[in-house]
């Protein structure tokens, strides 16, 4: 959902809000005589498709059936006001089905039992009409969107969606698997199931669970009901993502407030408004898992959970149900983990860990052993005490002490040079040099040799040195897993920085995978921050593969875990994560307050400046950037590079963030020949310092692209923006950013001359960019506001229109968190859209919400502002009011006399134009 860190905007594109819903005018026409409406809303309603949309409803209207009624009394038979009367549904069709008896109702819908009985197929269906309908083409392409995801989830314990649409009338309806069966409370009652039988049935649902989030599914709405469990014992989930369908967040234009939740099983940050993540499905899980095992929900405080689930039960429960999302379990899967455990007697992490419990629980599991070689034990502590222990210790101690000693003695000598006019080996050579050495050595402790190759490999992946890196560490971590155990403290570590290295070296797939099981492996130690760790890195991996909800969750579970116990790098680095997160989804404000604590203890731990201190500032000059904040942004971009430049080498992969933070406020300052200048030595330093094809190149040859694009160079930003598009198009799991280089080549195309080719690349984006599993709407709108600029430059201001309107409806509905400036661009194409069709009032409009909502500093040159002020002169002359379009126009000519000639010729000639009009008596 982020807008482009390299905004996608063109100097003199834009765009204002949506004109009227379909719905309003709708509601207007109705009470209009029959006989008058055509010359109405010819009249009144200038947009053809509108027009012809509001013929198509008033015609279903008109007409009579359970399924074609008005709107109002379509929701006052499917509303909550009552049971419906379902006499009238009995017998009837919706597309292949019969519908043949009511089998239940709730709050959000109708369910009937559907007979297909067409043609050789017979089947029997649930056949489900929701209880709010959709009216506008905006909303009936997202419930089909959301409709076609949820087709695709297949699972043995998810029951399938079959089909689904909307009737003509605007009801939407799916058809789902029929489960002849029981809720799962109802079968383990009737069958009088044991605990330990509930226990087993219920992972069986959070490995559903767990399926449907890992296709980015989330339920939210998980309650016995929804868990059906057939004859033969196989457990069914129903209506997997089906409360998405209806949630107000996504498009709520009832004005009923409706929330789609159900009281007693909904999570706290469900009533409160707040993220719906995987941890929402956790607590939801939690509220069953009480009621499968106590027969009652659980009431407030929890206090029926403490008295009837005692011990590791009632923590388990109790942790699924916190009421911070960040404290329950991480997934679905680490609940059925636990539970996993309860049942094999295992210390469950849901427990807090001690030493006495984990003894206790090897008793529990070995009786019989420990009692027949207790009196033995006892004998040889009582002989020995623990000085044996105590000793070998200190010998372990020593023996890896001498090992390093010895190695790093080897390692200095290394590095003294090979002859008279020969330098010193570079850091490269020295590393290289100690991984043989450490691989070859008969003296080095085993757990040493494994901690020191795992430290090379990390030297050589922040040298650059990428396959080398990678091909190390993967050898290592098979070395760690096989001596050491796949959960051992150093195997855990050696995985993280095998993790970071693959998704440095573009290799995210990989890098995911082992992250996962690396989490799952961390979960059987009690170390905070180990798991803080590896939460960290796998928050920041959710960010390049753009996966929004985990990230947020991951770095929010690792600041919790720093906050109890963990050194002060740990700290450090959860804060700058989650610093991160926040940045990369659209919380500047938010992301500076984490990344100044952050900075705040790196001072305190570095006195000085470092190299540490220099990353953080480039983030904190980011985030103020996009907040408009442009001279903080420059000072900490400048203070960050003075720190790189005095502490690394030249070329180094350190100063390329300096350099690109610095470039990207020169861009916003109007200070093109400087940026463009940066911007080229960020290509050549990427490229010499992680090779041509590493996704860093692709970014780096974008940026350089936007540059010249913001400087009108339409013909050198096409060619760094084919060139990013190559480098990432070879890259595997990478089509965000590539839909993201596509657009970006478009406009450049299209501003170069190229309409065709340049509307076609865009549109091709924008498709890309909605096929992500989560699409990024930010983007989206970016790629719309493209795609206008090039409509209106065609002389279609119609389609123009169309497609600003089209993202000013995604900043509405699905980014109302994002900073107002980002929808600037839109409104200001809005306006010019209306400008070229007349539309003089609407335009005015447009231009003024576009200078509410921009955040430049008077002070700095913005090409949007001067372009919304002549906007609206012109449109305040065309209205009639000569006079009052000298003021914005005069404000529009000073700010472009300060430009000093930086602004596109485009936007100088509609200045221009303007100022001619104005003029004219």
């Amino acid at each position: 959902m982020t807008k482009p860190i390299d905004a996608s905007e063109t100097p003199d594109s834009t765009s204002p809000p949506k004109g009227r819903q379909l719905r309003d005018w709708f509601d207007q026409a109705i009470d209009i005589p029959a006989d008058a409406r055509d010359d109405w809303i010819e009249r009144e309603i200038e947009d053809a498709e509108v027009r012809a949309a509001l013929h198509r409803m008033l015609a279903v209207d008109a007409q009579q059936g359970p399924f074609d009624a008005s709107a109002e009394q379509r929701i006052g038979c499917l509303g909550e006001a009552g049971p419906m009367n379902v006499e009238g549904f009995i017998g009837t069709r919706i597309g292949a089905f019969r519908i043949e008896r009511l089998l239940g109702q709730g709050g959000m819908a109708t369910v009937f039992l559907g007979h297909r009985d067409t043609g050789d197929f017979d089947q029997q269906v649930a056949l489900k009409l929701l209880r709010r309908g959709l009216y506008s083409d905006a909303e009936q392409r997202l419930f089909r969107r959301e409709q076609r995801a949820l087709a695709t989830l297949s699972h043995p314990n998810i029951a399938h969606l079959l089909d689904g649409g909307i009737t003509p009338a605007g009801v939407p309806y799916l058809v789902i698997e029929y489960i002849d069966g029981s809720s799962i409370t109802e079968f383990a009652t009737a069958r009088a199931l044991a605990q330990d039988e509930r226990l087993r049935l219920f992972t069986v649902v959070c490995d559903a669970v767990r399926a449907a989030h890992r296709a980015l599914i989330v339920h939210r709405d998980l309650k016995p009901s929804n868990i059906f469990v057939d004859r033969d014992g196989n457990v069914k989930l129903l209506d997997f993502g089906i409360a998405k369908l209806l949630d107000d967040e996504e498009r709520d234009l009832t004005g009923t407030g409706h929330v789609a939740l159900t009281p007693g099983y909904a999570a706290p940050e469900q009533y409160t408004g707040a993220a719906i993540s995987t941890a929402t499905d956790v607590y939801a899980l939690g509220v069953v898992l009480h009621e499968l095992l106590t027969g009652e929900r659980p009431r407030a405080g929890l206090i029926d959970t403490q008295i009837a689930l005692r011990g590791d039960l009632g923590n388990i429960v109790l942790k699924a149900l916190s009421e911070e999302p960040e404290r329950r379990y991480a997934s679905a899967h680490e609940l059925a983990l636990d539970i996993g455990r309860f049942l094999g007697a295992q210390p469950v992490a849901a427990h807090p860990p001690s030493n006495w419990y984990r003894a206790r629980k090897f008793v529990d599991r070995h009786r019989g052993g420990v009692l027949a070689t207790g009196l033995f034990l006892v004998a040889i502590v009582s002989a020995l005490g623990i000085a044996v222990w105590q000793a070998q210790v200190a010998r372990n101690e020593a023996q890896r002490a001498t090992s390093v000693r010895d190695f790093l003695l080897r390692v200095f000598s290394a590095a003294e040079p090979a002859g008279p006019r020969l330098a010193p080996p570079s850091v490269v050579d020295i590393v290289r040099i100690s991984i043989l050495d450490a691989q070859q050595s008969k003296t080095l402790n085993a757990s040493v040799r494994i901690e020191l190759l795992n430290a090379l490999g990390n030297v050589l992946r922040e040298q650059g040195q990428l396959d080398e890196s990678v091909t190390l560490l993967e050898e290592n971590h098979r070395s760690a897993t096989t001596a050491l155990g796949p959960s051992h403290m150093v195997t855990l570590h050696g995985g993280m920085g095998l993790a970071r290295a693959l998704a440095n070296a573009g290799k995210r797939d990989s890098a995911r995978t082992l992250l996962d099981e690396l989490l799952t492996q961390s979960a059987r130690v009690s170390d905070s921050e180990i798991r803080s760790r590896l939460l960290s890195e796998s928050a920041g991996l959710a960010v390049a593969r753009f996966e929004r909800e985990r990230a947020f969750d991951e770095s929010a579970q690792a600041v919790a875990l720093c906050m109890k116990a963990c050194s002060e790098p740990a700290r450090i680095l959860s804060l700058l994560v989650r610093g991160s997160v926040l940045a990369n989804f659209q919380q500047d404000a938010e992301a500076i307050a984490v990344f100044s604590d952050a900075m705040a203890a790196q001072r305190a731990i570095y006195f000085g400046p470092h190299v540490e201190i220099a990353s953080t500032a480039q983030s904190l000059s980011r985030a103020y950037r996009r907040l408009g904040q442009l001279d903080r942004a420059e000072a900490f971009a400048r203070e960050s590079l003075a720190i790189v430049d005095a502490s690394v080498d030249d070329p180094h992969l350190r100063r390329s963030g300096a350099l690109d933070a610095l470039r990207q406020v020169l861009i916003d300052t109007r200070q093109f020949d400087e940026a463009e200048r940066l911007g080229a030595k960020l290509v050549a330093m990427n490229i010499a310092t992680l090779g041509a094809d590493h996704p860093r190149v692709a970014t780096s040859e974008n940026s350089l692209g936007f540059t010249f694009l913001m400087a009108s160079n339409y013909a050198k930003a096409a060619e760094h923006f084919r060139s990013a598009l190559e480098i990432s198009e070879r890259i595997p799991d990478n089509h965000r950013r590539s839909a993201i280089y596509r657009a970006n080549l478009g406009i450049s195309i299209g501003r170069n001359g190229d309409l065709v080719i340049g509307m076609q690349l865009i549109r091709s984006a924008i498709d890309a960019l909605r096929a992500l599993p989560e699409p990024d709407f930010g983007e989206i709108a970016s790629a719309l506001e493209k795609l206008g600029a090039l409509q209106r430059y065609a002389g279609d201001a119609e389609a123009s229109l169309v497609s600003y309107s089209e993202s000013d409806q995604l900043y509405l509905d699905k980014l109302p968190d994002a900073p107002k400036a980002w929808r600037v661009v839109t409104l200001v194409g809005v306006g010019r859209a209306h400008l070229e069709l007349g539309n003089h009032a609407a335009a005015a409009v447009s231009f003024n919400d576009a200078l509410a909502n921009e955040t430049t500093p008077a002070d700095r040159i913005s090409p949007f502002r001067i372009e919304a002020r002549a906007g609206l002169a012109l449109a305040t002359l065309n209205s009639g009011d000569r006079y009052a379009a000298l003021a914005p126009l005069q404000q529009a000519q000073l700010e472009r006399a300060a430009a000093k000639g930086s602004l596109s010729p485009s936007l100088q000639a509609f200045v221009d134009s303007v100022a001619k009009s104005v003029a004219m008596p």
